[in-house]
């Protein structure tokens, strides 16, 4: 074969290759997407109902009389103190019934999913500002009683659970400790213990409400709690229960603020 012709093929060969490469970023490069999403109404009547529910590849994933303002939270990623957006965004509900992609999904895939479903159904428009605010460092008290995950814990695998009184942790890192103590007290936390590894942990105090107090009282006496010896507040049962502290701070947050989102989505 003339050089000429080799050198054509080859250029040719290398051309196509480029070509196929390019394909292959673009497509990673698009957000990811649900199959397909139906969009309902749900109940204002009901505020206490609201539920979520995972599936694997290729199976569902269900909001159930969730507020949308929540939507915005898990499709940004954003914590409720640091989100800027219309009062009504608390009373608005919505089920939502979504087909997830047959591939497998990382951690990300399930915001990206759903900021693309906000984006497409309520246009929703944001920008970030980057902001010094009011808040706290987590920090090690006189004598740490957190311990790391066990062979068990880590069986289980990582997970978490919160409520008014409540925040518990099986096998993650004391980063994600600090985001639940935000969400908490609504204020950003940051880590700074210098804690490395992973640890299971159940931080537990008196709610704030009279409502959810009598039902901790009939109900946790089962599980071997009683209520009433609880710390009255969490920063007590963070000292007492994980010797760890919390110490206000100016601390770096990034701040969403919502520019617009349509009240009702397009048609499913």
């Amino acid at each position: 074969m003339p050089s000429k012709t080799k050198a054509q093929l080859l250029l040719r060969r290398l051309a196509i290759a480029i070509f196929a490469l390019s394909a292959n970023i673009a497509i990673a490069q698009q957000p990811r997407q649900f199959e397909a999403a139906a969009i309902k109404p749900g109940n204002p009547q009901m505020p206490g109902m609201s539920s979520t529910s995972f599936g694997g590849p290729g199976g569902t994933f269900r909001l159930s009389n969730t507020p949308l303002k929540q939507w915005i939270m898990l499709g940004l990623s954003v914590r409720d103190y640091a989100l800027k957006a219309p009062a009504w965004l608390d009373s608005a509900r919505f089920d939502l019934e979504a087909k997830l992609p047959n591939t497998p999904l990382d951690q990300n895939a399930r915001p990206e999913m759903m900021k693309s479903l906000l984006i497409k159904r309520f246009d929703l428009k944001w920008h970030e500002e980057p902001q010094t605010v009011a808040g706290f460092e987590l920090v090690p008290d006189k004598k740490i009683l957190l311990q790391p995950s066990g062979i068990l814990d880590r069986l289980h695998g990582p997970g978490s659970s919160g409520g008014n009184g409540l925040i518990s942790g099986n096998d993650l890192p004391i980063s994600e400790l600090a985001k639940a103590l935000g969400d908490a007290l609504q204020k950003p936390v940051v880590d700074s213990t210098h804690l490395t590894g992973v640890y299971t942990y159940k931080l537990m105090w008196q709610p704030s409400d009279e409502a959810t107090l009598a039902t901790r009282r009939q109900y946790d006496k089962q599980y071997g709690t009683d209520v009433d010896n609880l710390p009255s507040s969490l920063t007590t049962a963070l000292r007492e229960q994980l010797g760890l502290r919390l110490q206000p701070a100016k601390v770096p947050a990034k701040i969403i603020v919502i520019d617009n989102i349509n009240r009702q989505p397009t048609a499913n």
